[in-house]
């Protein structure tokens, strides 16, 4: 028993003299919603609708155009929806999503550390900052700096994430708590392979 607890008090002892807790099955605890989410970018700032429901989280880019990501299935999906109102589904490793990220899917992996960084009011939100370190289901580390609403039950409101030598910055806006309409989180039955879409599109050339 003794040996027990000194290996209990040695473990913590260890995470302590690390700068922060190690959270390895740590989970957000800020609620569902839904938002517009801004990327700040050089030329001008890109606007779409992002919702967020458990782990998944949908972005829509366009009306035509939708990703969701999927990590307890470690997929995404390309949605597309063609001016003759016919829709296409791909399905793919998160490696193999090649458009922009979205820093609210980046954080939410597998926490393994925050760390306490101060606060500051965002968008007239009192935030508490926290630097995040966050494992991908395909092994990726990515940290974030992440800034939770106080009045939104912890809801960021701005995020900044730094992923393959980029650093990707976005605030969100117009959050509306709640549980979005559950059909936005349905993946389609029939869904292409990425790695079949070559030949989707010879099909198309040849017809």
């Amino acid at each position: 028993m003794r040996t027990k607890t000194f290996v209990i008090a040695l473990l913590l002892g260890w995470l302590t003299e690390f700068g922060g807790v190690l959270h390895a099955q740590e989970v957000w605890n800020f609620p569902n919603f839904s938002a517009t989410q801004v990327f700040s970018a050089h030329r001008a700032d890109m606007t779409m609708k992002i919702y967020r429901s458990g782990t998944s989280v949908r972005v829509e880019r366009s009306g035509a155009i939708a990703t969701l990501y999927v990590p307890a299935s470690s997929q995404v999906f390309n949605l597309t929806v063609y001016p003759d109102k016919s829709r296409q589904c791909v399905a793919m490793k998160p490696e193999q999503a090649k458009m922009l990220p979205s820093p609210l899917e980046l954080i939410l992996g597998r926490i393994v550390k925050r760390t306490p960084a101060g606060s500051e009011v965002v968008d007239g939100h009192s935030s508490k900052i926290e630097d995040v370190t966050v494992v991908e289901p395909d092994g990726k580390t990515v940290e974030s700096r992440v800034w939770e609403a106080e009045d939104l039950k912890g809801i960021p409101v701005k995020i900044e994430s730094h992923l393959d030598g980029v650093t990707l910055r976005a605030t969100y806006r117009d959050i509306v708590i709640g549980q979005p309409d559950e059909r936005l989180f349905h993946v389609p039955d029939r869904c292409i392979p990425f790695e079949k879409m070559g030949q989707v599109a010879e099909s198309r050339v040849l017809n």
